[in-house]
């Protein structure tokens, strides 16, 4: 490899990547929309949009990175509580309250997007989770857990003694489940439904939760998003860091790509009279946000930073090497 193609290709390009790597731009789509009414939020990777449910119609929307909003479902008389991809079946779930039921879709007809089965349930679910290997639902209905087949068929799967929040399913055999009061996340076993607290009482929150491709969880509510890390397989769980949303109400959260958390926030709105329309809650305005989780749990950004340096100095040393044995040589040359 020559001095001229390390100083002229190979500098430059670690340089560059080096800069990308450190530098970190948080990503937010506002959107000021009236009649969206936002309850949750998901990412489909497939067509790499985000999908908002909403109160009111449409039910379902697609919003682009570059905040584009389009109609995915519409009803007059349905409202989303939740909504989650099955990603390997390109199934979209929604939780409704009215009627009170699980309805999955086809994400791979055209829109609107066919009606694979619809579920009904004794009361409006409000959280889901869908277990990849095997198609399987499982849904919040108030203190219960229903569990729902690929054909739609339900039946209750597990009780708690009060409501529960978050839901998120693992694949190491699991359920992650919090209750809102409290703060408490259980695991729950996704054969027989027992469940395990495995972070204490007193902690809060509990209206969302996410898994990352790194095993955290992240338990959102409020204006907080906590970062919770287990090192025994979740036999315990411990809250290893905590981020604060501005300006708004957190609403819902997502992970995008394995590793990006991004929040659905609603902003406070004010009305043409100038009077504060319930704080921002029905979404008048609002924000999909990435939180700003390095520096927190950036450490493999800042491996690769190490490692890219390491090659950096090493192609220095080597150009240093062959430009001291061309120098040598020369110098032989000339006496």
């Amino acid at each position: 490899m020559s001095p001229q193609f390390l100083i002229f290709n190979v500098f430059p390009l670690l340089t560059l990547t080096l800069t990308l790597t450190l530098a970190h731009t948080r990503h937010i789509i506002t959107i000021t929309a009236p009649n969206l009414h936002p309850t949750s939020l998901a990412w489909d990777p497939k067509s790499q949009h985000f999908l908002l449910a909403s109160r009111f119609h449409p039910i379902i929307s697609s919003i682009s990175d570059a905040g584009i909003v389009q109609t995915v479902l519409s009803s007059d008389g349905s409202s989303v509580n939740a909504i989650a991809i099955d990603s390997p079946r390109g199934t979209l779930l929604a939780a409704l309250s009215n009627p009170s039921s699980i309805a999955a879709y086809d994400l791979r007809s055209p829109r609107p997007h066919t009606l694979i089965f619809s579920s009904p349930l004794p009361a409006a679910p409000s959280g889901l989770a869908v277990d990849d290997a095997t198609g399987t639902v499982f849904a919040i209905v108030g203190n219960f857990i229903y569990k729902i087949d690929p054909e739609g068929n339900s039946s209750i799967f597990s009780e708690f003694n009060s409501a529960l929040g978050g839901i998120v399913h693992v694949s190491r055999g699991f359920l992650l489940v919090a209750q809102p009061s409290t703060g408490t996340v259980y695991k729950v076993d996704d054969e027989t439904g027992r469940g395990k607290s495995v972070l204490g009482k007193g902690l809060g929150l509990g209206l969302g939760l996410v898994l990352r491709s790194d095993g955290s969880a992240l338990m959102g509510g409020d204006d907080k998003v906590r970062v919770v890390r287990s090192e025994d397989g979740w036999g315990e769980a411990v809250v290893a860091d905590e981020v604060l949303v501005e300006k708004g109400l957190l609403m819902g959260l997502v992970v995008r790509d394995g590793r990006k958390v991004y929040v659905l926030v609603g902003e406070n709105g004010d009305d043409d009279d100038g009077d504060d329309v319930d704080g921002g809650i029905l979404g008048r305005k609002f924000r999909i946000e990435e939180v700003d989780l390095v520096g927190k749990d950036g450490g493999d950004d800042m491996i690769l930073a190490m490692v890219l340096l390491g090659f950096g100095l090493a192609y220095f040393l080597y150009w240093r090497f062959q430009m001291g044995k061309l120098a040598s040589s020369l110098n032989k040359k000339r006496a």
